[in-house]
């Protein structure tokens, strides 16, 4: 697993030996980043259910002005630090363990974001449920990407609208807006 673009594009992270976690494929990481485009560049990014950090790591090296990493593994925040180390990244980071969706109201402080990703393990509900309290999260005009497996139906609350829907293979990326006030 690779980085796919910017000042790090190239750059081998390493990868989970234990089951749970389980990274965006590249080719669907570099396609939800090229979906995304120059909005990236100097936004403030959430990161749950980091694994490895790849999506956070690529926001970094796609010109991200602050990353917060969040995973209740602590495994997988092991990964994020050895990958943050392997990029030689110095700030502009946090790294948190909570438990999601339980524990979202303990990131206020670290808002607003710009962007938020939403990666959690298939089929568990865990999508549908954190969506449901980002929108207090995410600034107005902010983007919120979820990745869950084809089939799976995530609904916005009323504060987020579904913009595009992506499928690559077993996997599918709903990316939702927050509309202006």
């Amino acid at each position: 697993m690779r980085i796919t673009s910017g000042r790090f594009r190239g750059l081998r992270l390493k990868t989970p030996k234990t089951p749970g976690i389980r990274p965006m494929m590249d080719r669907v990481r570099k396609a939800l980043f090229d979906i995304l485009g120059e909005e990236i560049e100097g936004s403030k990014v959430l990161d749950l259910f980091c694994g490895t950090g790849a999506l956070g790591l690529e926001a970094l090296s796609r010109g991200a002005r602050e990353v917060v990493f969040v995973d209740q593994n602590p495994k997988a925040l092991g990964l994020v630090k050895e990958n943050l180390h392997r990029a030689r990244v110095q700030g502009g980071i946090k790294l948190l363990r909570l438990s999601l969706p339980r524990d979202l109201a303990r990131l206020h402080p670290e808002g607003p974001f710009d962007v938020i990703f939403v990666t959690p393990p298939y089929g568990q509900g865990l999508a549908r449920r954190t969506l449901q309290g980002l929108g207090s999260l995410i600034r107005p005009g902010g983007w919120i990407i979820v990745e869950e497996r084809v089939g799976e139906k995530i609904l916005p609350p009323p504060e987020l609208e579904l913009h595009k829907e992506k499928t690559y293979g077993k996997t599918c990326l709903f990316f939702f807006r927050r509309s202006a006030p």
